[in-house]
């Protein structure tokens, strides 16, 4: 039981123009014993304050899985990123009901790491706060090389699902999409943040791309969902790094 010193000070002479020294205070001390006998009635004001918003607050708690391990955002690439952009790409593919060929994101979209063991709806929205959309895009092969090229020339290295790409001072080796080479004349679908589609940090894409799908579909909420099926099926979040970007001269 934890005990608190109380001091008592008997100051003398106080409103005496001389200062006070040590010398002239007497005190005395006795040790208490803290437990419930101390506590007081409830604060009331607090309780008006907590009853407001604790209905906001509860679900924000609730639990929708588990981790098995701290996952944090590295660059070029970590699995925390690629989890992300496999979880885009997958909602997207739900979303419009066709294959979706890739997915990309800015990294800045994730601004925190997924905790260790319990995973709540806080954690999510902290690392995913932003109200960004997914949206599905149609681009030519031969833009999405040059947009490719365009970020690895300003070493721009984002979040990626189904991709493969190797680079060297600044230029690309090898970029592959689903496993095989970028064919120019194919029209691939592209899934992305509506953030990104209206020029966000710097993107390019609404040029390059069309026939824009709007799922309506928030990354946190789509990974929300993705998370709660992994623990309907009994899983552990147990993430690994997928090796997609490799940059010869990373430093």
């Amino acid at each position: 039981m934890r005990r608190l010193t109380i001091l008592s000070l008997s100051v003398l002479m106080l409103l005496c123009a001389a200062p006070v020294t040590y010398a002239q205070l007497k005190y005395e001390w006795k040790p208490v014993q803290i437990d419930s006998t101390w506590d007081t009635g409830k604060d009331m004001t607090a309780n008006k304050i907590i009853s407001k918003y604790e209905p906001m607050v509860t679900p924000l708690m609730e639990i929708v899985g588990y981790s098995a391990a701290e996952y944090s955002k590295e660059r070029p690439e970590s699995e925390l990123s690629d989890f992300t952009a496999d979880i885009l790409r997958e909602s997207a593919a739900d979303a419009v009901g066709y294959n979706i060929d890739l997915a990309m994101m800015n990294f800045g979209g994730i601004r925190t790491s997924l905790p260790k063991g319990a995973v709540r709806v806080y954690d999510i929205m902290s690392i995913f706060p932003f109200n960004n959309y997914i949206v599905v895009l149609d681009v030519k092969g031969s833009d999405l090389k040059e947009i490719f090229n365009s970020m690895v020339q300003h070493r721009r290295y984002e979040v990626y699902s189904n991709v493969k790409m190797i680079t060297e001072n600044n230029k690309i080796v090898k970029l592959e999409v689903g496993g095989a080479p970028i064919k120019d004349n194919k029209i691939y679908k592209l899934a992305t943040l509506d953030f990104i589609y209206q020029g966000g940090d710097s993107f390019g894409l609404k040029g390059m791309t069309g026939n824009p799908v709007s799922t309506d579909i928030l990354v946190r909420d789509a990974v929300a969902r993705y998370i709660s099926k992994m623990t309907e099926r009994g899983e552990t979040i147990k993430l690994k790094d997928e090796n997609r970007v490799q940059i010869k001269d990373w430093k």
